[in-house]
């Protein structure tokens, strides 16, 4: 029989309870496909485990915002959701699962030298920007919780094929790191620099660069 649609299902006598549901099981599907667990799952949002039962079991509405944000931390799309939805998640391809759990010691040497090249800063840079604690980062790239932190701090070799899987792992590119290779100065690194001046800024001066810097919110 053909999978009926969700609107499909809220015609033909059911509610959105009905419709929560099958979204609850979709994103059930796509976890599995992820080949995480509820804790990893929670890992990867930012949540607990326990919220991501409450998101599995259908008794939580969920908006198109959240479901945006739970597909994003999976690294799925909303085609690849509606699939599921739609009873056809085999069309749904898997993502990142050769990733090695942990990192093997022959394939990442530490060195008892910190050799911070631009590599590993701007590696650094474009984890800030996608909004990525080490830890985290970490985890979507396969790896042990303090590898990245190693990365960045210049104690471990990066080849090219290690950036390539980590910009995978961040959503990024090539052509995204190698615009940031030719940058004089990171973003990263100029907003820290205001934020600190901010902080560094007395009452009445604060109060004076406030009214220009309102002007600049979307």
């Amino acid at each position: 029989m053909m999978a009926l649609r969700r609107s499909q299902v809220l015609t033909t006598g059911g509610n959105v309870r009905n419709e929560n549901k099958i979204e609850a099981l979709a994103l059930k599907k796509l976890r599995g496909i992820k080949g995480v667990n509820r804790r990893e799952a929670g890992v990867l949002l930012g949540v607990s485990f326990k919220t991501i039962e409450k998101f599995e079991n259908g008794r939580t509405a969920l908006t198109r915002s959240k479901i945006d944000e739970i597909l994003s931390g999976y690294g799925f799309s909303y085609d690849d959701f509606n699939n599921c939805c739609n009873g056809k998640s085999d069309k749904v391809k898997a993502k990142f699962v050769t990733i090695p759990k942990v990192i093997e010691n022959k394939k990442l040497r530490r060195s008892y030298k910190r050799v911070i090249t631009k590599e590993a800063q701007v590696l650094k840079a474009i984890r800030k920007l996608k909004g990525l604690s080490q830890y985290k980062a970490s985890f979507l790239c396969g790896y042990h919780k303090t590898a990245i932190g190693h990365i960045e701090n210049g104690r471990v070799e990066i080849p090219k094929s290690r950036i390539q899987h980590i910009l995978e792992a961040y959503g990024f590119t090539m052509d995204d790191f190698d615009y940031h290779m030719k940058s004089e100065v990171f973003v990263t690194e100029i907003q820290d620099d205001c934020i600190s001046i901010i902080r560094s800024l007395g009452e009445d001066k604060l109060k004076a660069v406030y009214p220009l810097l309102s002007t600049f919110k979307n």
